[in-house]
């Protein structure tokens, strides 16, 4: 354990560690994740063909919908509150934590069986009672094990989050190969397979997870301390698939599918950067909860402050990188027809360099444990995409598509950007010495 221990030290204080930060595990972590992601969905809709695929997509948008819920009811609020906790309170505020997400998986579960169950009965020729228990197992497994990752980040452990991910992931694809050469594979084993990978990752990393404890007052009072932050959190999960997709969706009523074939196609083309918005997204909301709690508001903004120049220039850096010959770049990867599209793949790398900022200054007010902002943001952003959406894809296609979503990130990050400096300023007010 000892000699375990040194290693990982030894690799933290490397110049990998050096050039990367403490960041280097989340995007490693991302990395796999990511990764294993993308190969799986290339083997299963290669080897399930596209009908079967797409049963397959639809249900875990269920899983993927759940997990945001979970994010922002849960997760959010534990990355924000779990690294103010004294040594002596950690084991007894986890054990909340882990009360409430049982609670949360057990609602999934009952939820998702009951659902496709009774839609079975109803829609007796579809294929809905086959999957309602590989979909309700894989949801029950795959919650739990990203709350355990999770839970590892709030903790300052990412090496054993990578470890676990490793575990959770990579086997997906040998067991999807072996599946596909056996002539077993389809929806409802490949759910299975999901599931019980994430089964693996659970067990593993619960014998990672410290001492915890259970006591009724605490669940109580961390329930109570979550939902002030986790209530406008969860509403804003909700405005933000609207915003999110209004303009995306707007495009082909106007000019067809093929106009949300050319969006999605750049958007792929800057999506390698997800891998460090996401990854950043496991630690940043934790060590900037972190700063504040033993440094106060100064120390918090600087270590902001370091994030967006490291990160944001390696953001800009990529963004240059595409909008300098996006052409070229299309041409690659999708052929001479995809070349006249050159303008959008340099909108998505603006889009994605503004998006950047979102993450610091969310990260921000939650740590400072006032959230309200980021719904009254995702609230805005939903009105500007409804006002505007439509209009700006009508009188300047594709353009306008995307200079729509720019609008509606200009606003989020403005209204999240001056919150978040206001009540900086309050708060250090009363942290300065009196004179």
């Amino acid at each position: 354990m000892k000699t375990k221990r040194a290693l990982v030290e030894r690799l933290q204080s490397g110049w990998v560690r050096r050039l990367l930060g403490k960041e280097i595990w989340a995007l490693t972590d991302q990395a796999v994740v990511s990764a294993t992601n993308f190969l799986t969905g290339v083997m299963l809709a290669r080897f399930m063909g596209l009908r079967e695929f797409g049963v397959f997509t639809l249900a875990w948008m269920s899983v993927a919908f759940a997990n945001s819920i979970q994010n922002s009811l849960i997760v959010a609020p534990m990355m924000s509150v779990g690294p103010k906790q004294e040594e002596g309170d950690r084991s007894l505020y986890f054990g909340a934590v882990v009360f409430q997400e049982l609670v949360l998986v057990g609602v999934y579960f009952g939820l998702i069986l009951a659902a496709l169950k009774i839609g079975g009965v109803r829609f007796p020729h579809s294929e809905l009672r086959q999957l309602a228990a590989p979909l309700a197992v894989s949801s029950f497994a795959y919650q739990l094990q990203d709350f355990i990752r999770r839970y590892f980040f709030a903790t300052r452990r990412s090496h054993l989050a990578l470890a676990d991910d490793a575990l959770s992931y990579l086997p997906q694809l040998a067991l999807i190969l072996l599946l596909h050469r056996a002539g077993l594979l389809n929806s409802a084993s490949a759910l299975w397979v999901m599931g019980g990978t994430s089964i693996v990752g659970l067990g593993v990393g619960w014998f990672w997870v410290e001492r915890i404890e259970f006591r009724w007052g605490w669940v109580k009072s961390v329930t109570i301390r979550h939902w002030k932050l986790s209530r406008w959190l969860g509403a804003s999960v909700l405005l933000q698939w609207t915003s999110s997709n209004l303009f995306v969706i707007a495009a082909p009523v106007y000019y067809g599918a093929a106009a949300a074939g050319v969006l999605k196609a750049s958007q792929n083309m800057m999506g390698v950067a997800n891998i460090w918005f996401l990854g950043l997204d496991n630690v940043v909301p934790a060590e900037t909860a972190r700063r504040f709690h033993e440094g106060g508001v100064h120390s918090m903004l600087a270590y902001s402050r370091s994030i967006v120049l490291k990160w944001g220039g390696v953001t800009l850096l990529y963004a240059l990188f595409m909008a300098a010959a996006p052409g070229f770049w299309l041409r690659l990867l999708y052929g001479p027809q995809m070349v006249q599209y050159g303008y959008v793949l340099r909108l998505y790398a603006l889009l994605y360099l503004i998006m950047f900022l979102g993450g610091p200054l969310r990260a921000g007010l939650q740590a400072l444990e006032f959230t309200v902002p980021i719904f009254w943001s995702y609230l805005a952003m939903s009105a500007f995409a409804f006002a505007f959406a439509f209009p700006l894809a009508k009188w300047l296609g594709l353009s306008g598509s995307l200079l729509g979503i720019l609008g509606a990130q200009i606003l989020f990050q403005s209204i999240v950007g001056v919150s978040l400096f206001l009540k900086s300023r309050s708060i250090a007010k009363h942290e300065a010495p009196a004179s």
